[in-house]
């Protein structure tokens, strides 16, 4: 009898074993890493940590966008849900906030045109925190007790820079509290 499909096993082996590293490590590993680079920034007493807007002399990230303001929140809800706060353009431009777990995977995202007014409150919770002490406008459950918070708002030439960085401040994350 002739073994003809053995020499393919090792290569099958590894075919398998490097496709749980990519799927299953290595996201957790990257967003460990962007998550520590974000904390070693520093931030507002509110949780958010508001970038200056993208140049070519500042840019950090491959290819962030110069037409975009970004702000970010780690959040940790380990100590319990956490309350977001996002303040939308007035000048029609488009504003999201994404959330991304642990294993940088978007798990909910709401933007300016879900909403019909000028803020939104939302809490973020495992989904086993069937109490949330606060009242907000909208809800996420996380998959994993730690991730990020991505806030982007869109400018462009006619955009009122100081005003757009006014309603960029109001994007905040704290933790919510009993009442």
């Amino acid at each position: 009898m002739k073994r003809s499909g053995l020499p393919f096993l090792p290569y099958m082996l590894g075919l398998l074993i490097g496709a749980a590293v990519t799927l299953h490590v290595l996201p957790g590993r990257i967003m460990a890493r962007a998550m520590d680079r974000i904390e070693s920034l520093g931030g507002d007493n509110d949780g958010a940590r508001h970038a200056p807007r993208v140049t070519a002399e500042n840019q950090t990230i491959v290819r962030a966008s110069p037409d975009i303001l970004y702000s970010v929140c780690l959040f940790d809800l380990a100590d319990g849900p956490i309350r977001v706060e996002a303040t939308w353009p007035a000048d029609g431009n488009y504003a999201s906030v994404s959330f991304y777990d642990a294993n940088t995977n978007n798990f909910r995202a709401i933007n300016d045109r879900d909403v019909d007014a000028l803020s939104t409150s939302i809490s973020l919770a495992r989904p086993f925190d069937s109490d949330i002490p606060e009242r907000t406008d909208e809800s996420a459950w996380s998959p994993t007790t730690t991730g990020l918070i991505l806030y982007r708002r869109v400018i462009d030439a006619s955009t009122d820079l100081a005003a757009a960085e006014t309603e960029r401040q109001g994007f905040t994350c704290t933790q919510m509290v009993d009442q």
